[in-house]
């Protein structure tokens, strides 16, 4: 399972550094497990607090972005577990973090 963060909003990110993803698999119908849910409960756009959250991911994605850094996010085949990675644009490893230490990270706004 691969979690890599794609491009939020406008951005000077150049294609050529893109890896290749995979083929999309095709959707398969989802059966209705609740008759119950009618298009009235769904707001016409995401509460505030969601919004504030994605506007924060984009600043913070902008600011990888400005320093030639990409976070990727994946699970190790063999342990299941998460696996976080800074690398550089062109996709060479410059360092893991734990997983218990990521929350630092969002929280002070840096990596070093």
């Amino acid at each position: 399972m691969n979690l890599d963060v794609a491009p939020v909003g406008p951005t000077s990110y150049s294609p050529a550094h893109r890896t290749p993803s995979p083929a999309p698999r095709p959707l398969q119908p989802v059966p209705v497990v609740r008759a119950d849910i009618s298009g009235d409960t769904i707001p016409d756009s995401p509460p505030r607090e969601v919004l504030d959250a994605m506007d924060a991911a984009s600043r913070a994605y902008q600011q990888l972005r400005a320093q030639g850094r990409e976070l990727r996010f994946s699970q190790d085949a063999d342990s299941g577990r998460l696996t976080i990675e800074v690398r550089d644009l062109d996709g060479n490893l410059l360092r893991r973090i734990p997983p218990s230490k990521l929350l630092d990270v969002a929280t002070t706004g840096g990596l070093d």
